[in-house]
């Protein structure tokens, strides 16, 4: 078995094929965690992204709650595996308004959440400044998300597995693959090594699409969620907080004194949005609500928004032995291990209850209209590579900079790094020719149209691209 990708899903995955005896490797482009999980806020809850009454209205009640459980078991299943180095505590959660006119509509999602299965008390009073009101969700979670990641990695290879950390697998395209090309990503040129896996069953759990199969990039469209660590006067309750707002915030103790908080929101696409003023507008949210001391750090995650809300788990439409865990939204850790234990049950031909809700070969109709939207997004960032660009000068780039724009009659990207240095590259993403664009907050180059992402000298980071950016012709 080779199961692509060393983040939540992938090390879950390997662990439950290794547990029902099969072999498995393990092959991470990068290192362990460095992709979405490891930019997590580690939220581990069981409400539904979408909404309760949503999901209900989706699904029906029956498969609603079937999900919800599905969630709560993936939070049991992660505190029988954590040591106490990985922080896990039992939390309640709070789902909040801050506009007292959305009183009703908290209220639906509430009764909604009582049919779900949830544990849930109404609140009039949210402990968290700002908020008119609420419900409780009893018996949620949080988790220091590196340290089990690597703990998980731990227990992949005392069970047999192999992990090839600086090895990037192409994805797989034929019926019925049982070899993929391997590229070493190390940094040192001497240890790189070439070469071929191959395997009766794969796994693709790179969190994004890494297949053929060109309609789940439609229907998993690329996202950033912002975050900061603040360290802040007055302890906040240990407890997750969402609200209302779309897209909502989101705020959780990071130290257990609550003297350091994690709080994320202003989701946009991938690379078509202002991210300076996103992680502005976050610092802004912050500092309103909370006696903040000082911003620790600050950064941004990649997700996969499903169009129709629920993820894609399961075989790959078209291929006989592959397998895709993507579309997880902003609920990769309980998904994630929820996916390992879901594919390692297909694998071994078991019946899954929720096979079909989760299947990568659904087409729903309630979600038309979203693909049509999201679809026709991702259509006009193939537009800009025909529409003329501005002209960049790289002498006039301040460091930390960039732009894409129009050099010497040709089309190119041009960052000057926050050292100083210049780099020069074609603008045309190396997955599927979409026209990266630079962000400032992060100082790497997005693609808007399926999230691949590239660091300033145009080297890859994350996403569907199996190649970094090629350097401008001179």
């Amino acid at each position: 078995m080779l199961v692509i990708g060393a983040g939540i899903a992938g090390l879950s995955t390997a662990l439950e094929l290794l547990q029902r005896g099969k072999r498995v490797i393990v092959c991470e482009a990068t290192t362990i965690g460095a992709g979405t999980t490891g930019g997590s806020s580690a939220h581990l809850d069981a409400h539904p992204e979408a909404g309760t009454v949503e999901v209900i209205s989706k699904l029906g009640v029956e498969q609603a709650a079937a999900y919800t459980k599905l969630r709560m078991q993936a939070i049991d299943v992660i505190e029988r595996r954590v040591s106490s180095s990985c922080g896990f505590q039992r939390v309640p959660a709070y789902f909040y308004t801050e506009d007292p006119a959305h009183e009703k509509d908290m209220r639906d999602a509430f009764h909604a959440a009582k049919e779900l299965g949830l544990d849930v008390s109404w609140c009039d009073a949210v402990p968290i400044a700002s908020a008119a009101c609420g419900y409780e969700i009893s018996n949620m979670g949080r988790i220091d998300v590196l340290q089990y990641l690597h703990e998980l990695a731990e227990a992949v290879e005392a069970a047999g597995g192999v992990i090839f950390e600086n090895t990037l697998v192409s994805g797989p395209v034929e019926k019925h693959p049982t070899e993929l090309e391997t590229t070493s990503t190390c940094t040192v040129e001497s240890d790189r090594i070439n070469g071929q896996v191959k395997f009766e069953h794969v796994v693709c759990a790179v969190h994004c699409n890494y297949s053929s199969v060109q309609r789940l990039y439609l229907q998993t469209p690329a996202y950033q969620s912002y975050m900061i660590a603040a360290r802040v006067r007055e302890p906040i309750p240990d407890a997750l907080f969402w609200d209302d707002s779309d897209p909502y915030y989101y705020t959780r103790r990071a130290t257990n004194d609550g003297l350091t908080i994690l709080a994320g929101g202003c989701d946009h696409r991938t690379g078509a949005g202002d991210e300076e003023a996103s992680m502005a507008a976050l610092q802004n949210w912050v500092q309103e609500r909370f006696h903040v001391e000082e911003i620790v750090s600050q950064w941004s995650a990649e997700f996969f928004e499903p169009t129709d809300g629920l993820p894609f788990i399961g075989e790959l439409p078209g291929l006989e032995n592959a397998w895709i865990a993507t579309g997880f939204s902003g609920m990769g850790l309980t998904l994630g291990t929820a996916a390992g234990w879901i594919i390692a049950d297909l694998i071994d031909r078991k019946k899954v209850g929720l096979a079909d809700a989760f299947s990568p070969g659904r087409l729903g109709l309630s979600s038309l209209g979203q693909l049509v939207s999201e679809g026709t997004t991702t259509a006009l960032d193939y537009v800009e590579r025909v529409v003329p660009q501005s002209a960049v000068d790289a002498d006039s780039l301040e460091p930390g900079e960039g732009a894409v724009g129009s050099c010497d009659g040709a089309q190119v990207a041009i960052c000057r790094d926050r050292s100083g240095c210049v780099h020069r590259l074609n603008p045309v993403c190396t997955h599927m020719g979409g026209v990266v664009r630079w962000n400032p907050v992060e100082q790497t180059w997005d693609c808007p149209v399926h999230g691949g992402r590239f660091a300033a000298d145009g080297s890859r980071i994350y996403g569907p691209p199996e190649s970094g950016l090629e350097n401008a012709q001179e």
